[in-house]
């Protein structure tokens, strides 16, 4: 005979056991551009995309998603949906600074692509501080800065043939000023290799 209390337990344990399962069976996160972050030379390199930075300073890339914590990985999820993979995420090693590159196939002129993601973030971002078009080692690109939850963001548009690109670096207001030269110049290390 059972114990209905011990009946319910072991539902209960059951239970418990097959979301577990489910979640570590969970599929992993595909990426169309694999790509590789190397610290000791600190160059981060995208071979089916063609492009490479070299990121001055202690910085920490993660650059595959299924690193990440789990609500990272949902929020990963989340834009993959969209379209958009994330290529890398990181910080500095004292986490005064983070990094996050993203690509999506979408054919716009860097421009254009810039003000799509400016228009729809028009409602959580604060005191836009506008964008400027850029040439960074005869890269153009767009620039565009503005304020969100607390931090200051400059983020880099740029294409290779059909796909945009974007890179952003995050701070508190009181550093970024005195940092945004360190992500220009990181920015300005970006080389576009070999045709596709």
């Amino acid at each position: 005979m059972i114990n209905i209390k011990s009946g319910k337990q072991l539902v209960n344990l059951s239970i418990a056991g097959i979301v577990l399962f489910l979640v570590s069976c969970a599929a992993p996160i595909k990426q169309f551009f694999p790509d590789t972050y190397y610290p000791e030379d600190h160059v981060y390199e995208n071979k089916p995309l063609r492009f490479d930075l070299t990121f001055d300073g202690n910085w920490e890339l993660i650059t595959d998603p299924n690193e990440l914590s789990s609500s990272a990985k949902k929020t990963v999820r989340t834009w993959a949906a969209q379209g958009i993979e994330l290529l890398f995420i990181g910080s500095t090693v004292e986490g005064l600074h983070t990094t996050r590159g993203m690509v999506e196939h979408l054919n716009m002129p860097p421009k254009e692509f810039a003000e799509s993601v400016r228009k729809n973030s028009k409602t959580s971002v604060t005191n836009d501080q506008g964008m400027t078009d850029m040439v960074m080692e005869k890269n153009s690109m767009i620039k565009w800065m503005y304020d969100k939850d607390g931090f200051r963001y400059a983020e880099f548009f740029f294409t290779i043939d059909t796909y945009d690109i974007r890179i952003a670096f995050c701070s508190r207001p009181a550093d970024f000023e005195r940092f945004l030269p360190v992500y220009e110049k990181i920015m300005s290390t970006l080389q576009v290799t070999g045709g596709l």
